[in-house]
């Protein structure tokens, strides 16, 4: 994998996460929504998870193309799976555990038990329905985490494809193939709701956003730094523009929008221009204090839903809500400290120990089955007899009279009738028998075998 680290990419994930935090405050609270108007914050979420999206396949690709530009092999995809569920699943596991007695008791939304597996293994945009909502319930934000999990299992492969110069356009092909299905599918008879569901939260749907950040990071590896990097405080400014314009436009736009297209342009451009690391904006973003509330986005992203439910009930069941913008400010102040204080001790004392210990059994697992296998190829070297007789097939009673005679000398076998193939077939110094295990013999031996007469016994030196 790439060593250089992309400061800047990991403290524009806090700001991306915020996003998403604001939203659900204005959905959660209280008085809140009404207070604020429906409008004001509703695309703040869609923008975060789509930047979510993007970046992930940018970073991805950048850590991983080396691994798999050539080929995927059993060994990488394993390996690059379990790094990926190492990474997301311990916080998702833990915010579902804490939810899930607050969707049991909670009167407004009754649970659906069917979503608990889905929920567990991550399925929930794998569904390909919009009713029932599975993705509605438990722990909300997870659904993105679903898609992600989507991502990662067909990641390596786009990679390979992404980095051929005659291959790279199939997944693309692939992408466009299934956008027109998918549209065709939807275009006669399908209610606003279903349509919704298919392009902002059925995973397949959102894998173009990861797409196009695979193929961003192509052109950030493969094109001269230099030359673009000057123009990345540009890039900057227009991919915020373009962002905004999106949330703007976000309203107004055709149902195939609905999902994070609009905010695709944008986001590519934000993110080129981060990543060539010039201007103010990469000098704030890549402050030691931003990278750590960066690193830990995804604590702050799957744990903010859970507390904010949590005061939601206690603010029903008190009968409290918000009526002023000064409160409205301090709920999203004071809230934010909460759910931020709980994502450091999260991320910090949970999620980053133990991924490191998950990834790191992995790697031990490994180790200890190799170093079987080299003592167990050592074992059977040690066990290989020191000495070889070859008898003809014509003379079996010699045989016979050797093997009895060398029963019980673990040295010594006999073989009746190998066939002598030719030195240039086989490795140097390597003679093959019927066992298919390679015995090393001196040059001379190997020769006086091949002009042996099939009548005589040969006697090769010690190994």
């Amino acid at each position: 994998m790439r060593k250089g680290e992309l400061s800047s990419l990991t403290g524009i994930r806090f700001y991306a996460a915020l996003l998403v935090y604001v939203y659900h405050v204005v959905l959660t609270i209280p008085g809140v929504n009404a207070l604020s108007g429906s409008s004001l914050f509703s695309n703040a979420a869609d923008v975060g998870v789509s930047f979510f999206f993007v970046l992930s396949g940018f970073i991805l690709t950048y850590n991983y193309a080396d691994v798999f530009r050539d080929g995927i092999s059993a060994a990488n995809y394993t390996r690059f799976v379990w790094d990926r569920l190492t990474k997301i699943y311990p916080v998702h596991f833990l915010t579902l555990l804490l939810v899930l007695p607050i969707a049991i008791f909670s009167p407004h939304l009754p649970l659906d038990w069917r979503a608990v597996p889905l929920h567990l293994f991550l399925l929930q945009c794998f569904w390909p329905s919009s009713t029932p909502a599975f993705s509605g319930y438990l722990n909300v934000p997870s659904w993105s985490i679903s898609c992600e999990w989507f991502f990662y299992l067909l990641a390596p492969v786009v990679m390979f494809f992404a980095f051929g110069n005659r291959r790279r356009w199939v997944p693309v092909v692939v992408a466009i193939g299934y956008a027109c299905g998918l549209g065709l599918l939807l275009w006669h008879g399908r209610s606003d709701e279903a349509r919704l569901y298919f392009v902002s939260r059925f995973a397949p749907a959102r894998f173009v956003e990861f797409l196009v950040g695979v193929f961003s990071a192509r052109v950030f590896l493969t094109s001269s730094g230099q030359k673009l990097a000057g123009g990345s405080g540009l890039a900057q400014a227009a991919g915020l523009g373009l962002i905004v314009a999106g949330a703007v436009a976000r309203p107004y736009a055709a149902w195939p929008l609905w999902g994070g297209l609009l905010y695709v342009p944008g986001t590519v451009l934000l993110i080129l221009g981060l990543a060539y690391g010039r201007g103010f904006f990469v000098a704030h973003l890549s402050r030691p204090g931003l990278s750590r509330l960066g690193v830990a986005s995804f604590s702050l992203y799957l744990i903010h839903a859970p507390l904010l439910r949590a005061v939601r009930g206690l603010c029903l069941d008190l009968g409290w809500e918000v009526r002023s913008w000064p409160a409205f400010g301090a709920v999203v102040i004071a809230m934010f400290v909460v759910v931020q204080t709980a994502a450091l001790l999260l991320c910090y004392g949970y999620e980053l120990p133990l991924q490191e210990r998950l990834r790191g059994w992995l790697v031990q697992r490994r180790a200890v089955a190799r170093g079987a296998r080299q003592r167990g190829a050592r074992a059977a070297e040690h066990a290989m007899p020191r000495h070889l007789f070859l008898v003809a097939r014509d003379n079996p009673e010699l045989a016979r009279d050797l093997q009895a005679a060398f029963a019980s000398d673990p040295e010594v076998e006999v073989l009746v009738d190998r066939r002598l193939v030719e030195r240039r077939r086989h490795p140097a110094g390597l003679v093959p028998d019927r066992r298919k295990t390679d015995r090393r013999a001196r040059p001379q031996v190997d020769l006086e075998l091949k002009l042996a007469s099939y009548a005589s016994v040969t006697l090769p030196s010690p190994w």
